[in-house]
């Protein structure tokens, strides 16, 4: 998808390999996931053209991974929590640190 940085000084997206930087005014083609892109709108930052990838959708992943993604400071909370709602459901808790707990729980059930 394309990402235009509308600002006057750079700005991020975290795409589905990693932060990627866009210099003010640049366009650029980067691979998000939907949740990313549906949290980059929020900031007004940016302007998208195109679609998201849905590689990581697609791909599930355990609550070992999803609690990787808690400690990783590039992966955007809500990224996490919906990562976090594929395997809890309606349970899913608000808080960071309850969906942890819920996610070690998860992780230590056999």
């Amino acid at each position: 998808m394309k990402v235009k940085n509308i600002t006057n000084g750079p700005k991020g997206v975290n795409g589905v390999d990693g932060p990627v930087e866009i210099g003010p005014g640049r366009e650029i083609d980067v691979e998000m996931s939907e949740a990313e892109v549906a949290s980059s709108k929020r900031m007004k930052w940016f302007e998208f053209s195109g679609s998201a990838s849905t590689s990581d959708d697609d791909q599930p992943k355990t609550a070992a991974e999803v609690l990787d993604m808690a400690k990783d400071p590039n992966v955007q909370f809500m990224s996490f929590k919906a990562a976090a709602s594929k395997l809890l459901g309606d349970k899913t808790p608000s808080k960071k640190d309850e969906i942890i707990a819920a996610l070690e729980d998860l992780a230590t059930k056999p």
